[in-house]
């Protein structure tokens, strides 16, 4: 698989990544695939390769200081990218291409972006031919005291560093580089989704109309699938879609978070059913 890279500034600071995978004549609105948290592209690039094979146009996005991209301060938030990252990359990918719309796929804090950028930005709805919302949650990584103990722990230690180092969350393949976490653990601490100035994105969701997809796994713990539940209930989409990656869905196991985007049962049983639905929304 080759790929083209490009690295874009962004206006307010930092820049982005891309890597379009390249294939011959690809076909379809072009996929804009980012990673979550502590993570960079590589955590998301055989769901790329597996798309691209499929015939779609695929960019692979690292942002906030993931992998070459740089962030614009180490103290920006998990908001910053939703509204500077995201827009620059759609930009970007939409310039390059012949396409008016991107689909938006995304595992854990990657599905977050679309969600935040489109609730406060409903004129750019017409950007979007769907957003999927892989391992996604705002409001229930901690329904108990240990969990609400820990997340103070991280945002002491995110605070006082700067970034969020590898050990404190082992679960990407890199650490978080920014205070970013700090405001994901503050919206599971209260299980409330509120942006710095007291905007409340759950509520916001009821006026959500792009097609979407919310992915949830049936062993995971980061993103737990009442609170992927919880997002999918409030958006106000007619055309959504909710996968439940667990045995009383028919998967071959109940899949924990890193296993919805890698394994050989996510490239069996979950790859295959979102490429046949951005074949479908591509058609349409």
């Amino acid at each position: 698989m080759n790929e083209t890279h490009y690295l874009v500034p962004m206006e307010n600071g930092g820049r982005i990544a891309l890597y379009r995978l390249n294939r011959d004549q690809p076909t379809g609105v072009p996929i804009i695939i980012a990673h979550g948290t502590i993570s960079n592209a590589d955590t998301v690039r055989t769901l790329g390769n597996f798309l691209a094979d499929c015939g779609f146009d695929c960019w692979l996005l690292e942002w906030a200081g993931h992998g070459a991209s740089e962030p614009a301060s180490s103290k920006q938030n998990f908001e910053y990218p939703a509204f500077n990252d995201l827009p620059t990359a759609v930009d970007t990918v939409l310039g390059h291409t012949t396409r008016q719309q991107i689909f938006w796929l995304a595992h854990s804090g990657g599905g977050h972006l679309p969600l935040m950028y489109l609730s406060r930005h409903p004129d750019k709805r017409s950007q979007f031919a769907g957003v999927v919302a892989m391992g996604t949650q705002s409001t229930h990584a901690a329904p108990r005291f240990r969990e609400k103990f820990a997340g103070v722990v991280l945002c002491g230690v995110t605070w006082l560093m700067n970034r969020s180092p590898r050990f404190i969350l082992p679960l990407g393949n890199e650490q978080e580089p920014t205070r970013l976490l700090i405001q994901w653990a503050k919206w599971n601490i209260s299980q409330r989704w509120l942006g710095e100035d007291g905007f409340d994105y759950m509520a916001a969701l009821s006026g959500m109309t792009v097609p979407t997809v919310v992915v949830a796994g049936g062993k995971d713990t980061v993103a737990p699938v009442v609170g992927c539940r919880a997002i999918y209930d409030a958006i106000g989409s007619i055309d959504k879609t909710w996968v439940l990656c667990d045995q009383s869905s028919g998967f071959s196991k109940d899949l924990a978070h890193g296993e919805l985007i890698r394994g050989a049962i996510a490239q069996n049983e979950v790859f295959p059913r979102l490429a046949e639905w951005f074949q479908q929304r591509s058609e349409g």
